[in-house]
């Protein structure tokens, strides 16, 4: 792989891993607000009106800021029982193949969530809770998430690629160094 290209995975990485452990914070913040929400409402018999929104939109920042750092770490599901007992070029050809249809499928989504977000900032569209909260900001998570994740697959598929070529054996797992 160029130079140029090694850099920019390598920095496409290092992003990932950033908004991976942004995805860990976010589930801390839902456990400690969801500690607050039982004593607010059990203890003090005052609960929050804040804690059920606030608690989605950290779950959906989780999910989708934690998809290029999943990847990264070999941490999605992979069925791998077949592609082991192939040849190493068949099974090279295949793992191409499959991150070339990831990586369209993900670039798709990401494609439509810029779009979706790009609705809201026009729209100003809100909640239609007593937070009205503005929901471009919460949102944001779900394009810079698939965009992550396309772009971590492109970089996976750049290596088979480069692994095919020199007749390295295929990484079922897709989680190498560069």
């Amino acid at each position: 792989m160029g130079g140029v290209i090694r850099a920019v995975v390598r920095s496409v990485e290092r992003v990932s891993y950033g908004t991976g452990y942004a995805a860990a914070l976010g589930l801390l913040a839902i456990a400690v607000l969801t500690m607050v929400e039982v004593v607010s409402r059990y203890v003090l018999q005052n609960p929050l009106i804040l804690s059920d929104e606030l608690g989605g939109y950290a779950m959906v920042a989780v999910s989708f800021l934690g998809l290029a750092y999943c990847a990264r770490e070999k941490g999605h599901i992979r069925i791998t029982f077949i592609v082991e007992r192939m040849d190493p070029r068949a099974a090279g050809w295949i793992r191409v193949a499959s991150l070339a249809l990831g990586v369209a499928m993900i670039g798709v989504a990401a494609w439509f969530s810029w779009k979706f977000l790009g609705d809201s900032f026009t729209r100003n569209m809100r909640s239609n809770s007593m937070l009205m909260t503005p929901l471009k900001w919460p949102q944001m998570a779900i394009p810079i998430g698939f965009t992550l994740f396309a772009l971590v697959l492109a970089g996976q598929l750049a290596k088979a690629i480069g692994d095919l070529r020199a007749g390295r054996p295929a990484d079922h797992f897709g989680a190498e160094e560069f």
